[in-house]
C-alpha cells in the first residue's frame, strides 16, 4: 500500500512540474549578435527574457531547424550553448545557433541585410528538447510554420 502511495505521489509531482512547462513565457526575443563565419555558416545568438513559473531549472538540451523558403530547403539552425533557465524567476537567456546555408547563391541573391527580409517568405521545421532538473524531458515541435507566425507567438 506503501508503494502503492508513493507512486501515485511521484506521479503527482511530476505530472504537475511537466503541467507547468506549458506556462513557461517566452518575451522579447532578439538577435544580439550574428557572426558570419563562412559563405555558408554564421552563429546566432539569440536573447529572450524568460518567465519560469516551475520549481524546476529548465535546460534546454537541444534544438535543431529547418528554414524553408518558397517550398526550397535555405538552411538549417542547430543548438550550440544555451543557458539554464532559473525556477520561479523571470531572467534574461541566450542561446546561440549555428546557422549552415544550403544555398549561399539563394543569400546573395536576396541580399546580405537579414533586416530587409520579409519573414513570411520563410516557413520552419523546428524541435526543441527541454529538460527539467528533475530528469523529465519534453520535446517541443513545429512543421511547416510559417517564420512570421512563430516571431509573433514568441
Amino acid at each position: 500500500m506503501n508503494r502503492l502511495l508513493s507512486l501515485a505521489l511521484i506521479f503527482i509531482v511530476v505530472a504537475t512540474s511537466c503541467s507547468r512547462l506549458s506556462e513557461v513565457n517566452v518575451m522579447n526575443v532578439e538577435v544580439r549578435s550574428f557572426q558570419l563565419l563562412s559563405t555558408s555558416k554564421a552563429n546566432l545568438e539569440l536573447e529572450c527574457l524568460v518567465q519560469n513559473p516551475s520549481n524546476k531549472d529548465l535546460i534546454l538540451v537541444g534544438a535543431d531547424g529547418l528554414l524553408k523558403k518558397g517550398g526550397i530547403d535555405f538552411a538549417t539552425a542547430t543548438l550550440v550553448k544555451s543557458d539554464t533557465i532559473p525556477p520561479r524567476s523571470q531572467s534574461l537567456y541566450r542561446a546561440v545557433f549555428q546557422i549552415d546555408i544550403k544555398d549561399p547563391l539563394a543569400l546573395l541573391a536576396m541580399g546580405l541585410n537579414i533586416s530587409k527580409w520579409s519573414y513570411s517568405d520563410f516557413r520552419i521545421d523546428a524541435k526543441a528538447v527541454v529538460k527539467l532538473s528533475g530528469g523529465g524531458k519534453r520535446a517541443i515541435k513545429f512543421k511547416d510554420v510559417m517564420l512570421k507566425d512563430l516571431i509573433n507567438r514568441l
